[in-house]
């Protein structure tokens, strides 16, 4: 808000730069605009070299309900999780569950099912009927 959209890359970097000399962590918080497609950007203006750590949080409608999804999408130095992530937010904390796995385009916002899953889906469904 105080600073002038061309001048918030370098006030960033002042601002965590000086943070780091005085032995401190920084948590910074954006929020994106868009979280899929080609054009994918985790900031307007270019922060990601900055951090060392980003985490993605998203809204994802599957089977029309409304779910949260996570996914590290950096984490300088280590070869961390690239699954995405179902969490909740609990009394007691964040709660991480298990991957999306049984679906592809989750982070596009058209979720489908994968193909082995839609066909174990159809043969349960037809041994029901011979049962």
């Amino acid at each position: 808000m105080f600073v002038a959209k061309g001048d918030l890359r370098k006030e960033a970097y002042r601002l965590v730069s000086f943070l780091k000399t005085k032995g401190m962590s920084s948590l910074l918080i954006w929020e994106a605009g868009q979280m899929s497609g080609n054009s994918f950007s985790v900031t307007e203006v270019g922060l990601s070299f900055l951090v060392d750590c980003i985490v993605a949080l998203k809204p994802v409608e599957i089977e029309s309900a409304v779910r949260k999804a996570l996914v590290i999408l950096k984490m300088r130095g280590s070869d961390h999780d690239k699954q995405l992530r179902q969490f909740e937010i609990t009394p007691a904390g964040i709660k991480i569950e298990s991957a999306f796995s049984n679906y592809e385009g989750v982070m596009t916002g058209s979720p489908r099912r994968v193909g082995s899953e839609k066909f174990m889906e159809m043969f349960r469904g037809a041994s029901e009927k011979h049962k």
